[in-house]
């Protein structure tokens, strides 16, 4: 039994080992592809001041925030955008190649990233002295998890955050929705895979991209999730023009003695 249990986490570490290994060979290009995809900002702007708008406040103190999944920084703009330059923010991500685009931009003070999986963010808080966080922000994480290790990630964020703290998940999702499904299907293989080899970006990663939406949580899969990590005042909202029905933001509480 031990020996089948270490062969699976040899198996999932180096399904993220690879996985990293591709983020890194697209970063160089993936803020221009991301610049071609409509609401793409503006979605993460509006997800990060929703979740800013709902954290208590410490007086005199600036928030602190985890940036999970990061990225080349792109969702930590929105972060510090939403929640102001005083703010602490700890970008989170497994790609080097992403993190060193992400940290050749200019950033506040407070602002720090560190290469590490969500599945080691209790790891990461304590090496880094992150305690009891205002909140976090997670945009296109989960579906880069294994299945089998995201309620545990899920448990992790919430820990991470003090209670009547909140968290903001951003992703698409289109598991039971035939119609959301032959939309994301259509942009993926008629846009995204072909602007993708024009400008040099790593196809392959794209090719990714589809397959891991298709197969990511649906809404309700996500939801209980939530629920089983004990977090209350889930709240949903999805995007607007093409992306509506496809990419869901939903803000959930971690419970305490603070009010929401």
């Amino acid at each position: 039994m031990f020996r089948k249990r270490t062969a699976v986490a040899d198996s999932v570490e180096a399904r993220g080992a690879r996985l990293a290994d591709e983020f890194d060979r697209a970063a160089d290009r993936y803020d221009l592809l991301t610049r071609l995809n409509p609401g793409y900002h503006d979605a993460l702007r509006t997800a990060a001041r929703a979740l800013v708008s709902l954290l208590p406040r410490r007086p005199d103190e600036p928030l602190v925030l985890w940036d999970l999944g990061c990225g080349s920084g792109l969702s930590t703009r929105a972060v510090v955008d939403a929640a102001g330059a005083d703010a602490r923010v700890l970008g989170l991500d497994a790609s080097a190649g992403m993190l060193s685009r992400a940290r050749a931009k200019s950033w506040p003070a407070g602002v720090r990233f560190v290469q590490a999986f969500a599945q080691s963010l209790p790891d990461v808080a304590r090496e880094h002295g992150v305690r009891d966080a205002d909140g976090a922000f997670a945009a296109y994480l989960l579906r880069n998890v294994p299945a089998e290790q995201r309620d545990d990630v899920v448990a992790a964020i919430r820990d991470q955050v003090r209670p009547g703290g909140w968290v903001a998940l951003q992703d698409y999702h289109v598991k039971d929705r035939r119609v959301a499904t032959a939309v994301w299907t259509v942009v993926c293989w008629g846009v995204v895979m072909p602007l993708s080899v024009v400008v040099r970006g790593n196809p392959s990663i794209y090719r990714y991209l589809w397959r891991s939406v298709v197969d990511n949580d649906s809404t309700t899969q996500l939801r209980a999730r939530l629920e089983r990590a004990g977090f209350t005042d889930i709240r949903w909202r999805t995007a607007t023009g093409w992306q509506r029905g496809i990419l869901h933001t939903v803000l959930a509480r971690r419970p305490g003695t603070e009010p929401a």
